[in-house]
């Protein structure tokens, strides 16, 4: 595969139904987890996972998910796999996931469907390779976001994800730390004790994690616990569904209804390492946190949740509803951001499917494409490369990528042929 689509500087990460993830052959595929040692990336501006088949029983390599890269001269070409020879090798596991990390590396995981089984750190200046496997693998979840991160980072070039451990007596999830400030040798530990299994986490700039998860001694308790940089533990409140990390790297969470409102308060550790949990503002609605999309901006956080959305910070510090004029929302299909406006696809209240882009400082809008010309499942969003979306045409029932200026305008065609699915976009560099 190659074609020249210009300098797209998007990252596009293609993955079909569980069905796709599985071929079709009558030999048994080697595993060469072990002796993969770089990805062809070096040049790469962005990479998407394709899928070469939507039938559930297939089971030929040829049909396997692939990785492909556009380059920076705007190529579009399949990243290989090679070992520390030199060679070319083959994956019996297919490329399930790519998220960017920060600028030096990202994160590629192996195996069927959403399953990770082979984990690799991958730095972005040559496509060399760290195997996670033997530290652990980075499960699903972690969070309480539709876009959460698998991974999330700190300030100290340190990445943080939670693992399975099994053991004789008992399954559990370990929350594994790793500093990439040495890239030749990545230094992993387990930060959460080996009584606690941890469910969701956050981190703030400072590399202060807060959890929630049970314990796996007694009854399996519930609990809420703030891990301090410096390995010391505080309990918390209950309140992890109305959290999120502020622009300053801070833990923010909704608190107590009172006279003037819903509290918004802060989670700090002072240099002391002592909590300090205080009063930020007031919000005038409350709004659930828990299973809504969190988009960060230069100055701003949005919060939507169903058909509600929510500034709950902002550079004058006071928190708002938004209301979107003449737009009921029914159904959010996906949200991204740019460093100053925010963008929804999904359809209206009356079935109009929408993709627009709105400006935060007075929540005006614009619709990008024709409304009920595209139903869109996934897109991203650069100021200076415009929108790159995967949507069903509903002129032709067929699943296209295509690409729009950051205004709207004319719609490019990317791909009209493969009828895939997009269901995340990121971009690597």
């Amino acid at each position: 595969m190659r074609k020249m689509y210009g300098k797209a500087f998007f990252v596009l990460v293609i993955c079909l139904f569980a069905g796709s993830l599985f071929s079709c052959s009558n030999e048994d595929p080697v595993d060469n987890s072990a002796n993969l040692k770089f990805l062809t990336i070096a040049n790469a501006k962005s990479l998407y996972i394709s899928s070469g088949s939507s039938n559930r029983s297939a089971r030929s390599t040829s049909d396997s998910n692939k990785i492909f890269k556009i380059t920076d001269t705007g190529y579009v070409e399949e990243v290989r796999y090679i070992d520390e020879d030199g060679n070319q090798i083959t994956m019996m596991n297919q490329p399930v996931a790519i998220n960017t990390i920060n600028d030096n590396f990202i994160f590629v995981g192996f195996g069927w469907d959403t399953w990770i089984k082979n984990a690799y750190i991958v730095r972005k200046s040559d496509g060399a390779v760290f195997c996670l496997d033997d530290v652990g693998v980075p499960i699903e979840g972690g969070g309480i976001y539709f876009n959460e991160q698998l991974i999330k980072t700190d300030n100290e070039n340190n990445i943080y994800y939670t693992s399975k451990c099994i053991t004789t007596t008992d399954i559990y999830n370990k929350l594994v730390k790793i500093s990439l400030n040495n890239s030749d040798f990545l230094s992993a530990i387990t930060i959460s004790p080996s009584t606690d299994s941890v469910g969701k986490f956050y981190v703030d700039r400072d590399g202060n994690v807060f959890y929630t998860g049970f314990s796996i001694t007694g009854n399996r308790t519930p609990i809420t616990r703030l891990k301090k940089a410096n390995g010391g533990l505080a309990n918390l409140n209950n309140i992890f569904d109305y959290c999120w990390i502020g622009l300053d790297g801070k833990i923010y969470y909704c608190g107590e209804w009172t006279e003037q409102g819903i509290e918004i308060k802060r989670i700090s550790v002072d240099s002391s390492y002592n909590v300090i949990d205080e009063i930020y503002d007031y919000a005038e609605n409350y709004i659930y946190l828990n299973g809504s999309y969190k988009i960060d901006m230069t100055y701003r956080i949005v919060f939507i949740s169903g058909a509600a959305i929510y500034e709950l910070y902002n550079d004058p510090g006071i928190p708002r509803p938004v209301n979107l004029t003449s737009l009921n929302i029914g159904t959010v299909m996906a949200v991204t951001s740019s460093d100053n406006y925010y963008y929804i696809a999904g359809s209206a209240t009356n079935n109009d499917t929408f993709l627009i882009k709105i400006n935060p400082t007075d929540d005006s809008y614009i619709d990008l494409l024709p409304r009920n010309d595209y139903e869109v499942y996934a897109f991203t969003a650069s100021e200076t490369d415009g929108i790159v979306f995967n949507a069903l045409r509903m002129s032709d029932g067929k699943k296209v990528l295509g690409k729009v200026g950051i205004n709207g305008g004319d719609v490019t065609m990317l791909d009209e042929e493969s009828n895939a699915q997009v269901i995340c976009l990121e971009r690597i560099n």
